[in-house]
């Protein structure tokens, strides 16, 4: 028994979910959403090119009041997890308070809840971090495991943390979906000294579910990042250049070299940029790919190293992320090695946003142990991503989503090896929903007004939940313009990133900023986008 339950909570052991409802897994949607396929493993070239000055070029006005570049997160679960009822509540109220959960017991078996753990009882909420959690939630478990103090800790992480829901439907088992948010974050003021986008999966979002088609930017397409190793190409100008039978630059110099060779292709002429290009046919083709692009572009080497790019390498990152994951960089399994990559990446700045693409979301097994091993390492993701961005003083926004969503059993079947949940029985797109979760190093959360819905990282009278659901789970479709509407539901997420981003601490400013920013950036805006906007600013 022993050997089986260390086997279940193994935090990385990942079994295949293969289901009578579902065809057999064909493509590679199919097979991260069952969990046969997780982190990819190709590594793409970047670009050098920074858009930092985009928005006060094109957006002036109000842009000088958007100064924040806080680090953005994608967390990308393939296959329909749930979010709201079973980790983050969701009340039944239009006043949209997470509390409002009302009393029948029935009502929350669909969202993984039996009626012995009814969020209405003692006990079975939990606002530690500000946003409401069932007690039971396996994201709240994986965020309490990294979060929780530590010896050492100057104060309680978790009272720097805050976020709000956004109940939302959105397709079942689609990758289709609209939701990833890494390009329009860029757009939005996520600026990387280096590069602007990286992700786990070799896609175009950089994870499992697309952007929407009219915000991504191909010049600036997610670099993939597999390994500590694969961070030194992101200031790579082409395999062939950079490997050992030429500038080897990871080796000793290897900055200088690549240095001195930028700078004489920059002085050379074009005859002997052909010159040297048809000496040497290995050369030619990167040449010619990269010679537009030399002018300005040698001074981010003496910014940037391909070693300091590596935590192996690098003493500073090493220290830093070791003491955030508590083992050796040698000792991190994969997922932890490749999300510690990218969070190094974000929150030194180095990249503007970040995709972390989790398979096994599709948990639906007849089971609920499964689902809540998955729902930890969720929480687990974002513990890490706020202690690094702690222990290096910089805010963070976390965009938490998924393909669909799933439903518990309607009789309230709860699961042997986890009977504070209901079995999870079938795809639900209906009960899906967005999470955003925030975090100030500067700031202690605090109630306001007397009434814990309402928190000085919210603007005043705003709470944490955006729709709400009706009796029996579901979103209510008309309880704002994105409740069933997935193709512009990241214009949600986008207006509430900026809000972290303006440099006031008055709710009528910030609002005006974003508005008048957004318009410029991504056009027009829907009728209720004002209430859509619920956090405060991450800087003032």
């Amino acid at each position: 028994m022993k050997k089986k339950k260390n086997e279940e909570e193994n935090e990385f052991k990942t079994k295949p979910l293969l289901y009578g409802d579902h065809k057999a897994p064909v493509t590679r949607r199919d097979f991260l959403a069952a969990g046969l396929m997780g982190m990819s493993t190709l590594a793409i070239a970047p670009s050098l090119l920074s858009s930092s000055a985009w928005a006060q070029s094109n957006c002036p006005g109000t842009a000088a009041l958007m100064t924040g570049n806080v680090p953005f997160l994608c967390i990308d679960c393939a296959g329909g997890m749930n979010i709201a009822g079973g980790n983050v509540m969701m009340g039944q109220a239009a006043s949209q308070f997470q509390g409002e959960v009302g009393s029948v017991l029935s009502d929350y078996r669909k969202l993984g809840i039996p009626d012995e753990f009814h969020p209405s009882k003692s006990g079975m909420l939990s606002n530690s971090y500000g946003l409401k959690f069932h007690s039971s939630s396996g994201i709240l478990e994986g965020m309490n495991e990294v979060l929780a103090p530590r010896a050492g800790d100057l104060s309680d992480l978790r009272l720097k943390v805050d976020g709000a829901i956004i109940g939302a439907v959105t397709n079942d088992d689609s990758q289709n979906n609209p939701i990833n948010t890494a390009y329009m974050a860029h757009k939005a003021g996520a600026k990387g000294a280096l590069v602007q986008l990286v992700g786990t999966a070799n896609s175009v979002s950089g994870g499992n579910s697309i952007s929407p088609p009219d915000q991504i930017d191909l010049t600036k397409k997610p670099s993939q990042l597999t390994n500590y190793a694969a961070s030194e190409g992101l200031l790579s100008i082409g395999d062939n250049i950079m490997g050992p039978n030429f500038l080897n630059a990871s080796a000793d110099g290897g900055n200088t070299r690549m240095k001195r060779f930028m700078e004489l292709l920059g002085r050379s002429g074009s005859s002997q940029r052909s010159a040297i290009s048809s000496r040497s046919s290995e050369l030619s083709g990167e040449i010619s790919k990269y010679q537009t692009r030399l002018n300005g572009t040698t001074s981010v080497f003496n910014q940037f190293s391909p070693s300091e790019l590596n935590p192996l390498k690098n003493m500073s990152a090493r220290t830093d992320i070791e003491l955030v994951y508590g083992k050796t960089l040698e000792t991190l399994g994969q997922q932890e090695m490749q999300s510690s990559n990218i969070l190094n990446l974000l929150t030194k700045r180095t990249v503007g946003a970040g995709t972390i693409s989790v398979g096994g979301g599709d948990y639906h097994n007849g089971s609920a142990i499964t689902g809540q091993l998955k729902d930890r390492e969720i929480g687990r993701y974002i513990g890490w991503a706020i202690r690094l961005a702690a222990v290096r003083n910089v805010p963070f926004f976390i965009h938490i989503f998924t393909d669909g969503g799933v439903v518990g059993d309607a009789a309230g079947q709860v699961d042997p090896q986890l009977p504070n949940r209901t079995v999870w029985r079938s795809d639900a797109g209906e009960r899906s929903a967005a999470l955003m979760v925030v975090f100030n190093p500067n700031k202690t959360r605090a109630v306001v007004g007397g009434n814990d819905e309402y928190s000085n990282f919210l603007l005043t009278g705003k709470t944490r939940q955006i729709g709400y659901f009706k009796p029996g789970g579901g979103n209510v479709l008309d309880a704002h313009s994105l409740s069933n509407n997935v193709s512009k539901l990241w214009i949600g997420i986008i207006l509430n990133y900026m809000a972290t981003m303006v440099n006031s601490t008055d709710d009528d400013e910030i609002r005006n900023v974003v508005s008048e920013q957004f318009r410029c950036r991504f056009g027009d805006l829907p009728a209720d986008w004002a209430k859509l906007i619920r956090f405060r600013s991450l800087i003032a």
